[in-house]
């Protein structure tokens, strides 16, 4: 059965939850940009609580600047702009939801007119984004927004449509300033300081393209920080074809998830936005410290695991998380080490966050990819194990098993399968680093660590080490080795 408004109601005779509020009443009050996985999974579950239980009376109109998956973007439109959410606990509990907060949707490529109308309606309080580290367009090695980027390039130089969120924002702002109409501009998504660095971009794109309304944005529009997590991998035709087959529905714009959700808020907005608390997130005055706990210890460790298992031979997250050798390095190695760079995290157990976490990704029910966690290394390495590897060596701490992760990271651009074949990479800096991997000086240069910690001879040696014994032992017996 496919989902509409008039299918609700045999979706909630089967006992699946349905968005029990008046959809067709709903208007924009909330633009969204990035309509991707995550956003329906985190975002827009948030939002379909608000609005299930009252607090909320305003509904979402979704903005894509790069062009969409025409099917997708049909098959959302056939079903009144509804999707399901599977999400699925560890113990195999399933939670089955038909989220509706969103109202509309317009693609910034292709209908601009469209979807600038209601970046700058008046109706319009709150503008959210999930665009991940690469749609900032911003260079953490210089701290700057990174004007030799094509887009920006693009949309500083001329008139057309922008090619990027940053520019889109900028110019939505502009039309704003003219007519006095601040927004609370929201990023949601794993960017450290997400907000500060949005802000940042933006500053500095008007700058240059719109120098007039820098104070403006300055003194009036608020970029709270916030931090999010909830594992949503990609839904592939398995999880829609298991979807009907369990349940009935057929929905080709389904997402699953982990059933933990968490969201913290900066609490900081110029305009009036929707009381996230009364659905469950978390409002507090400084974000860093839970940023920082997840980044870390979540994040981090994704990325820390990811190499070593796909080299010996692992394709899901789970597998590796309950591979013996794997876990232990995680768990009671590296995670130990990175948790020794964070700051006490108001009414968090870091242990059991910990073990939660391993719990977490060893959740057989949700079939996350280790390649997708392998993707974007650079990115997501320089915050999540870069950062806390200088700050930890500075304070005087042991660093060994972090400095290991790192090395297993330069080893993924050396190593070759049995066949001769080298590993999958899917990095901005992928070619610069390949063609570097030999030298893990200027491999560690090029992905961003400190000179700092790259004159130390001491890191350099261990890491010089470490590869020459997987080169040696191997992978399994030198991470053994190890683990003392």
């Amino acid at each position: 059965m496919k989902i509409s408004d008039e299918s609700l109601y045999m979706f909630k005779k089967m006992g699946i939850k349905i968005p029990e509020y008046n959809r067709k009443s709903l208007k924009s009050s909330i633009v969204h940009i990035g309509l991707g996985h995550f956003h329906r999974s985190h975002f827009l579950t948030y939002m379909d609580e608000l609005l299930k239980n009252g607090f909320y009376d305003g509904g979402v109109f979704e903005i894509d600047i790069i062009p969409s998956r025409t099917e997708f973007i049909n098959a959302l439109r056939k079903q009144d702009y509804m999707y399901s959410v599977l999400s699925i606990a560890p113990d195999g509990t399933e939670e089955l939801r038909i989220n509706g907060p969103i109202v509309g949707y317009a693609n910034y490529a292709e209908e601009p007119e469209m979807a600038m109308a209601h970046l700058v309606s008046p109706e319009t309080k709150l503008i959210t984004l999930t665009i991940t580290e690469k749609g900032y367009c911003y260079r953490d090695d210089i701290g700057s927004i990174d004007w030799d980027n094509a887009d920006i390039r693009h949309d500083i130089e001329t008139s057309e449509p922008s090619s990027t969120a940053v520019g889109c924002l900028s110019e939505a702002l502009s039309i704003r300033y003219k007519n006095n109409l601040p927004v609370t501009i929201m990023s949601c998504d794993n960017v450290p300081e997400n907000g500060q660095m949005l802000k940042s971009c933006i500053l500095q794109f008007c700058s240059k393209k719109y120098p007039e309304i820098v104070e403006w944005v300055e003194n009036r529009i608020a970029f709270p920080c916030t931090m999010v997590d909830r594992i949503t991998p990609g839904t592939c035709a398995d999880d829609i074809l298991n979807l009907k087959a369990k349940y009935g529905l057929d929905d080709e714009c389904a997402v699953h998830s982990e059933s933990f959700m968490q969201w913290v808020v900066e609490n900081k907005h110029c305009t009036p936005i929707p009381d996230f608390s009364k659905a469950g997130a978390l409002i507090v005055d400084n974000v860093k410290p839970y940023e920082l706990m997840k980044i870390r210890l979540l994040n981090g460790s994704h990325s820390a695991l990811s190499y070593p298992a796909y080299m010996i031979g692992h394709k899901m997250v789970h597998e590796a998380a309950t591979d013996f050798v794997i876990r232990k390095f995680i768990r009671d190695y590296y995670m130990e080490e990175i948790s020794k760079t964070l700051q006490p995290v108001p009414g968090v157990d870091i242990s059991e966050y910990k073990d939660d976490l391993i719990l977490r990704f060893s959740n057989p029910y949700i079939a996350d990819t280790i390649l997708r966690l392998a993707s974007d290394g650079s990115k997501k390495i320089s915050n999540a194990i870069l950062r806390p590897l200088e700050e930890g060596i500075k304070s005087g701490l042991c660093m060994d098993h972090v400095v290991l992760a790192l090395s297993l990271w330069n080893y993924y651009f050396i190593f070759c399968d049995e066949n001769g074949n080298p590993m999958p990479i899917d990095d901005p800096k992928g070619s610069d680093l390949a063609a570097a991997a030999s030298d893990s000086t200027e491999f560690f240069r090029i992905a961003g660590l400190s000179d700092e910690v790259i004159s130390n001879s001491d890191v350099i040696n261990q890491i010089n080490g470490y590869i020459a014994g997987f080169m040696e032992n191997g992978i399994v017996k030198t991470i053994l080795e190890n683990l003392t």
